[in-house]
């Protein structure tokens, strides 16, 4: 498959779209729970499990991107790919490319290479969010 060096942003739209209504269904299922911390640890797995999955889905619709364009220099784009990456096959701990220079002092989550990636809720809320501005910004059509 060819690389892609420019998205529409209709296709960014509906993306972001899909992937805000995705935590939204979270937020929903957890408002549902009891008040009185009896699902508290259920919620908690099935939010372990439930943003690894909507994290590899959203690296998903945008894999075919052209990696030149990312540039060399540490972000989003390459952080996205690199926790989904530790997640679905390095037991999940960060481990980006070597030379990378994702580190804690310039991911979004604040990773050190070797830690146990958490993606919560919040931290993949921060995550999505900063991947689509920086997505935008790289590989979207000229206005």
């Amino acid at each position: 498959m060819d690389e892609v060096t420019e998205y529409s942003g209709d296709y960014i739209d509906a993306c972001r779209w899909r992937i805000e209504a995705e935590v939204a269904a979270f937020d929903l299922l957890r408002g549902q729970a009891p008040g009185d911390g009896s699902m508290d640890a259920a919620i908690q797995n099935i939010e372990d499990e439930y943003f690894v999955a909507v994290a590899s889905q959203l690296e998903g619709m945008f894999a075919d991107r052209s990696r030149d364009a990312e540039g060399d220099s540490p972000g989003p784009l390459h952080e996205m790919r690199a926790v989904v990456e530790a997640l679905n096959g390095n037991g999940g701990r960060f481990s980006p490319p070597e030379g990378a220079g994702l580190d804690a002092d310039t991911t979004v989550l604040g990773l050190d290479p070797g830690e146990p990636i958490m993606l919560d809720r919040d931290s993949f809320q921060m995550l999505s969010d900063a991947f689509f501005d920086a997505l935008e910004e790289t590989y979207g059509e000229p206005s």
